[in-house]
């Protein structure tokens, strides 16, 4: 599942990259502007489908294709003004 959200959903997503770290368990990190870490969320017991929610509820702007524009109101998502 976190396979498959991996290398079919991550390059739809804006501003959200992949860092493989072997044997490392699969997580979500947080970063604010200054990429101090802010959060680490574990995915290994998520579905891709639960991820994939997660992921657009904390705000990251999903494409319609990889290398489909982002609006002007999304380039600095999830970012929110202080």
């Amino acid at each position: 599942q976190v396979k498959a959200f991996v290398t079919q959903d991550i390059p739809l997503y804006h501003n959200l990259e992949m860092k493989h770290l072997p044997g490392a368990d699969p997580e979500l990190v947080l970063l604010s502007h200054r990429y101090e870490e802010l959060e680490r969320i574990p995915l290994s017991d998520m579905t891709r489908e639960e991820i994939n929610q997660l992921v657009q509820e904390l705000g990251f702007y999903r494409k319609e294709t990889p290398d489909a524009p982002v609006p002007e109101e999304f380039q600095f998502a999830p970012a929110r003004p202080p």
